[in-house]
Parts: structure tokens; sequence; C-alpha cells
């Protein structure tokens, strides 16, 4: 009961967070046509930091507005592939990079025995990718070595050398029985691979 309780919290949380990207667009939208009309005075008016400054500060705001919309356009990508594995997994590590001491103070390396192409949508591989990685990235002490492996029958195995939380390892076991239809996974003390 407990399992499928988790499992429908992330499906909620996926929920709400398409909810919480379409809210961002419209306060980013606001904030962009306030910009605007301040930049729309006579330049003379404006001191030159400050010109300087809201040119900057709409630049990241265009930055971040495109960061929404790849991760909306993500959300709803059911195209099937055929997706270069590697490629795949070293994005999902940029992305993860975001928590600084995964970037920092991890170590990450990818190994490929050879090209792996997955045909499966786009937004499942994501979600797969997206709970087993919340789980490892987010947990890993510092300075832990990370490997990733491809194997060439479709297998990736995520290898470890510090012992993660005795929580992690029982949630990662419940997102392996919650994810069995789209991969086969097994989790051991330093080790979690799966077959797709």
């Amino acid at each position: 009961m407990k399992e499928n309780f988790n499992f429908c919290k992330r499906i909620a949380l996926g929920g709400l967070l398409q909810g919480y990207f379409h809210n961002l667009r419209g306060t980013l939208q606001g904030i962009f046509l306030e910009l605007q009309l301040i930049l729309m005075k006579k330049k003379s008016d404006l001191d030159k930091e400050i010109y300087e400054r809201i040119n900057k500060t709409l630049n990241l705001l265009q930055k971040l507005q495109n960061q929404i919309d790849t991760a909306f356009d993500e959300i709803y990508n059911e195209k099937t592939g055929p997706w270069d594995l590697k490629e795949f997994i070293e994005k999902e590590i940029l992305f993860w990079e975001a928590f600084l001491p995964f970037k920092h103070k991890v170590k990450k390396e990818v190994f490929e025995e050879d090209k792996v192409f997955i045909e499966i949508p786009y937004n499942l591989l994501k979600g797969l990718f997206c709970n087993i990685c919340q789980e490892i990235f987010l947990n890993l002490k510092e300075n832990t070595n990370l490997k990733i492996f491809i194997k060439k029958n479709k297998r990736v195995e995520f290898l470890w050398d510090k012992d993660l939380d005795e929580l992690v390892y029982k949630n990662l076991k419940v997102l392996s029985h919650q994810l069995k239809d789209l991969a086969e996974i097994k989790v051991d003390r330093r080790t979690l691979s799966f077959q797709f």
C-alpha cells in the first residue's frame, strides 16, 4: 500500500510540475513586459549602468524561458527515438549537476561498450532516468566515484564506491518494482542495473 502511495505521489508531482511550468511562463512574460516598458523610455533618461543591467536581466530571463520551454516540451515528448543512450545519459548528468554537491564532489565516468540505441517514448525514458537519478545522484556521498556502463545488450549499470543511506536502497527497490514495465531493474549495495 505504501509503495502505491509513493508511486501516486510521484505521478501527482509530475502533474503539479506541469501546472507550475505554465504559471512560471506567465510570470516571466509579466517581468519581460515591465522591463521592456522601462527600456522604451528615452534612453537618455536611463543611467548607462541601469540600462546595461536591465539588458543583462532580459538575457537571463530569456535563458530561463528557454529552459522552461525545453522542460515543458520534454514532458509531452512521446517520440520513440531511436535515442543514443550514451548521449542521453550525458545530458542527464549535466541536468543533475545543477545540484552542486553532485557536480563538484562526485567523480563521474560513462563507459560505452558499443553504440546503443533505445526505442521508447522520450518522456518515459526521461521519467525512468529522472526517478533513478534523483535517488542515486542526490544521495551520493562526497568524493564518491560513480561509473556508468552502457552494455551491448541495452543494459545500463551504475556503480558507486561508497554506501548510500539505507532509505535510498529501499526507495530504489520500490522504484524497481514500480518501473518494471519499462525495464528490469536490479539493486545491490553499490550497484544498480537495468535492462530494456
